[in-house]
């Protein structure tokens, strides 16, 4: 074996006495050229995934504050709710009784920058109060969508309801709503706070998605609350039936995903997570182009460099071999 061994290594010498010294150095500079690009490539294409994941992260950091606000905003309205809703089921709904909860709904507004206002109206959905400076005359509200869940349904639990246009100030609106009982345990009426939407929307104006980036709360069924940028038909338009609701939202707490837009085109980088007390969920989007283009730059740019680099290496190896081709043909 060792002879075996010594006979090739004899061989692969002679070999290389026998090829010509500019042609060695050819094939050096071909592999030269070879590894600086697969170098750069790969230094590339590292750098594309470092990106990504790293905007994934701030997408999804994005969002939970984003759903962290939200229940936060909610819960305030909530807490206001469950005080009020003791207190009319306590004390009734007499005159001194109505006029004393009027002075509180106004303070209790003025407290919370979110509350629109809040509401009690009675079993018929006539109004007993609310924080308007005068309340508004032969204006019932039992056809909305929170009065007839409440008057069908003992649950106890808030109910946050479809976003509709507010009777006393014709805005958007999202109402979070309680039932109020007798004392025997029927329906006494709803107590009501509206949130203003435009609440939602400067906190996500704070949040820098881009030009094609997204930021949408969701009630759980799909019903679009608010979003940024809100776009005119928007509001109470349902999301069931889009890629990312049908096969991410209806089916995870939270995730991160990438989805191509069915409206416009555009590859966004979802992010999404489901609130824990309430049934809504948030989303934030940027766009995929937008995200990589400080990537797609910088890949130009180097790309560029090692094209450059590449070119004069190429130059110098076929001048070094045009001069050799010389001098043989001079030897001749």
């Amino acid at each position: 074996m060792s002879s075996l061994l010594n006979v090739l290594a004899r061989q692969v010498r002679l070999t290389l006495k026998r090829i010509p010294i500019t042609l060695l150095a050819m094939i050096f500079v071909i592999l030269v050229c070879l590894s600086l690009a697969f170098i750069d490539g790969w230094r590339s294409w590292t750098a594309r995934n470092i990106q990504l994941h790293e905007m994934g992260i701030s997408t999804s950091n994005m969002t939970r504050a984003i759903a962290q606000h939200a229940s936060d905003t909610i819960k305030a309205a909530d807490t206001t709710l469950v005080g009020l809703v003791e207190r009319v089921q306590a004390e009734g709904t007499g005159p001194r009784e109505l006029s004393r909860l009027h002075a509180l709904l106004v303070a209790r507004v003025g407290e919370l920058p979110q509350l629109q206002g809040l509401f009690v109206y009675d079993e018929n959905g006539r109004w007993l109060a609310n924080a308007l400076p005068v309340t508004p005359t032969n204006v019932n509200n039992s056809d909305r969508d929170y009065f007839i869940y409440h008057r069908t349904h003992r649950d106890p639990k808030p109910y946050i309801g479809l976003p509709i246009r507010s009777r006393s100030t014709g805005v958007w609106i999202i109402t979070v709503s309680r039932r109020i009982n007798h004392a025997d345990g029927s329906f006494a009426g709803v107590a009501l706070a509206t949130l203003s939407i435009d609440y939602f929307a400067k906190f996500y104006d704070s949040f820098d998605i881009g030009r094609h980036g997204a930021i949408v709360l969701a009630l759980n069924n799909g019903i679009m609350l608010t979003r940024r940028p809100l776009l005119n038909d928007y509001t109470g338009k349902s999301m069931a039936n889009t890629v990312l609701y049908r096969d991410s939202i209806s089916k995870k707490a939270a995730d991160t995903v990438f989805i191509v837009s069915a409206q416009d085109g555009v590859t966004r980088l979802n992010s999404f997570r489901h609130l824990d007390e309430y049934p809504l969920y948030v989303s934030s989007a940027l766009s995929k182009d937008e995200i990589l283009a400080d990537w797609l730059t910088d890949t130009y740019v180097h790309t560029a460099g090692v094209a450059m680099l590449l070119v004069v290496l190429g130059t110098l190896a076929s001048h070094a071999w045009t001069c050799r081709s010389g001098f043989a043909e001079t030897d001749i």
